[in-house]
């Protein structure tokens, strides 16, 4: 009786884990082959925030979630983890865009093969972040040399 026990909960388990991940086809603990890019064009990433050295990079939704935390291996001096907060209309399937400031430096980085791990998988939707509340400052603040700003 354990052993059946045993055998349904292994097939349940084995069964639900792809959907604890949606639509998403990788599971956060497997490397996965993708082609990477650089791009230089700074601003708003997709979901709101602004591209950031080191930290940023675009990825096809469908495959690496908006929000999810990445390593990527092969990579050269750009390899280490990322937060994926933008995607591409060239960004298809097992691709990476990684945001590098410099437009020569993105140019010689060129296209290589690297491998990307998920850390964590990201659940934010796009346009979804919670926008910091507006601090004001007092005129009686204003008018004071020396003080700080205080909400």
């Amino acid at each position: 009786m354990r052993n059946i026990f045993f055998v349904l909960a292994l097939i349940f388990t084995t069964l639900s884990a792809p959907a604890a991940f949606g639509r998403w086809r990788f599971h956060h603990s497997r490397w996965i082959r993708c082609t990477a890019t650089a791009y230089s064009v700074s601003g708003e990433t997709k979901d709101g925030d602004v591209t950031k050295y080191r930290q940023t990079i675009a990825a096809d939704p469908a495959v690496i979630p908006l929000g999810s935390r990445v390593r990527i291996k092969g990579a050269g001096r750009y390899s280490g983890i990322y937060t994926v907060t933008d995607t591409g209309r060239k960004i298809q399937g097992n691709c990476v865009d990684i945001y590098i400031p410099s437009t020569a430096a993105a140019k010689e980085f060129g296209k290589k093969d690297v491998r990307v791990r998920i850390l964590k998988i990201g659940h934010e939707k796009p346009a979804q972040k919670e926008a910091a509340a507006p601090r004001s400052i007092t005129p009686e603040a204003r008018l004071q040399p020396g003080s700080a700003a205080r909400p």
